[in-house]
C-alpha cells in the first residue's frame, strides 16, 4: 500500500468489487459523514463512519457516477474496515486504485477515488466528539514525522539530523510551490509529553538547577499548556508527499501540524545603525 503500508484486512481481487461491490448505501445514525466530488470527473462519494474504541466498525459510501465509482466505493470501505482513526487518514486514492488491481502512473492525471471523503468523515466524527468553540478547539494534523535519524550525542553542531516528514494523501497539494531546497517552519505536537508536563509553568533554562527559573514562556522548553514544537529545518528533497529535512529534533510519530515557509521577513527587525528607533 501506497500510504498505508500494510495490506487491507481483507483483500480481494479485482473483479469482486466490479461484480460484487459492498459496503455500498446510506447508515443510519452514523457517526461521521463526509462528501467529496471530483473537481475534473463526474465522480462523488460520500462516506458513512460508526466508530467503536477508536476504530471504523462500519463504513458505508454512497459513490454518485460511473460503474468504477461504485467498485472504488467497495474498496475504500473495505480498506477501512476496522482501521483506528489515523490509519484511515492515511488511506489514500493510490491505495484504493492498488486494492482495485491497479498501479497508478505518476506521470498521469488520477480521478478520485473516494479517500477525500473518508479524511472528511473522520473529521466530521472528531469534530462532534470535541466541538470547538470559546476556549477548547481541535486540530487536524496534516501529516506526522515518520523517521528520525539516529546522531550521537558527541556529533558537532552542524551534523546533520535528517528525519522524514509525510504529509497526508488530503493535503499533499498543499506542498505544491514549496522551496526544494530550501526552509520552512515545522510545527508538530510532542505527544509523548504527559499531562504532568501541561502544568508546568515555571522552568530552569536548559532543565539546569544552577540557573534561575524563567516562565515556560520565555523558554524553549517542551513542558508548557500545550506541547508544540517549532523549529526550522532545512528541506532537502520532497516525493509526493514525503519531504525530507534537516535539523528537525521531533521523535518518530509526532503529529505535524503545520509547515509555513521561511521568507526574509523572519529575520528581527534591527534600527539603522545611528539612530534610534521611534
Amino acid at each position: 500500500m501506497t500510504g498505508l503500508g500494510v495490506t487491507g484486512p481483507a483483500d480481494r481481487p479485482e473483479r469482486d468489487h466490479f461484480e460484487r461491490p459492498e459496503h455500498i448505501g446510506d447508515m443510519d445514525l452514523p457517526d461521521g459523514v463526509g462528501f467529496a466530488a471530483d473537481p475534473v470527473g463526474q465522480d462523488a462519494f460520500r462516506v458513512f463512519i460508526r466508530v467503536r474504541d477508536g476504530r471504523l466498525a462500519d463504513v458505508k459510501v454512497r459513490p454518485e457516477g460511473c460503474r468504477c465509482a461504485l467498485a472504488s466505493g467497495s474498496a475504500l470501505a473495505e480498506l477501512a474496515l476496522g482501521r483506528t482513526l489515523d490509519e484511515a487518514l492515511r488511506i489514500g486514492d493510490d491505495d484504493v486504485l492498488e486494492a482495485l488491481g491497479g498501479r497508478p502512473d505518476p506521470a498521469l492525471p488520477r480521478p478520485s477515488q473516494g479517500a477525500d471523503a473518508l479524511h472528511r468523515a473522520v473529521w466530521d466524527y472528531l469534530s462532534r466528539l470535541v466541538p470547538s468553540g470559546g476556549w477548547s478547539f481541535w486540530v487536524q494534523a496534516v501529516g506526522e514525522v515518520t523517521r528520525v535519524a539516529e546522531v550521537s550525542p558527541e556529533a558537532p553542531p552542524g551534523f546533520p539530523r535528517l528525519a522524514e516528514i509525510e504529509v497526508y494523501p488530503r493535503y499533499a497539494p498543499a506542498l505544491d510551490g514549496l522551496e526544494v531546497p530550501g526552509h520552512a517552519w515545522v510545527l508538530w505536537w510532542m505527544h509523548r509529553l504527559g499531562p504532568e508536563a501541561r502544568e508546568t509553568l515555571r522552568a530552569h533554562p536548559k532543565g539546569d538547577p544552577k540557573l534561575p527559573e524563567k516562565g515556560v514562556f520565555a523558554l524553549r522548553s517542551p513542558a508548557r499548556p500545550n506541547p508544540v514544537g517549532l523549529r526550522l529545518v532545512k528541506v532537502l528533497e520532497r516525493r509526493g508527499g514525503r519531504l525530507l529535512v534537516d535539523g528537525l529534533d521531533a521523535l518518530p510519530g509526532s503529529p505535524v501540524l503545520d509547515l509555513k515557509p521561511w521568507t526574509e521577513a523572519d529575520l528581527p527587525e534591527r534600527p539603522p545603525v545611528g539612530r534610534d528607533r521611534e
